[in-house]
């Protein structure tokens, strides 16, 4: 099954300490890439998010997912496997410390599930390929007081 691997690094002018909380508010992972609207989010009782349903669209087509935990390491990394019926794969966000604030990567691992969606990868990786900086860049902006 094809895959591919994206990649994108912004600079927050925020505290690391910010831009961590803020992988724990839900609608955060809207504005990250590959998702245009969580719902169904659970979050434990110390407030951490622990996984979400997600809408998804290319090429005019919605898709809806989940966002399971793979990694948490706090206020370093965090990361989620994520499933819809045309492909699957994990979003890693890491940050780190930059001079100027916190740097932000945004990394999508993804791959296609079955032959029809093998066929229909091509769209779905020019999708994210053309909107990941964009919204990694924005998510960090955001941010920046």
């Amino acid at each position: 099954m094809p895959s591919q691997t994206f990649s994108h690094t912004a600079i927050a002018f925020a505290p690391a300490d910010e831009v961590w909380a803020s992988l724990d508010r839900p609608d955060t992972w809207e504005a990250i890439g590959g998702v245009d609207r969580v719902f169904n989010p659970q979050i434990d009782e110390a407030g951490r998010l622990r996984g979400f349903s997600f809408d998804s669209v290319a090429a005019g087509r919605k898709y809806v997912g989940t966002a399971t935990p793979r990694t948490r390491d706090e206020g370093r990394v965090m990361a989620w496997n994520i499933e819809n019926s045309e492909v699957r794969g994990v979003t890693r966000v890491e940050i780190g410390p930059h001079e100027k604030g916190t740097t932000v990567t945004v990394t999508l691992e993804v791959e296609s599930q079955g032959l029809l969606s093998g066929l229909f990868f091509p769209v779905v990786a020019t999708a994210i390929v053309n909107g990941l900086p964009t919204a990694v860049d924005g998510f960090a902006a955001g941010l920046s007081g």
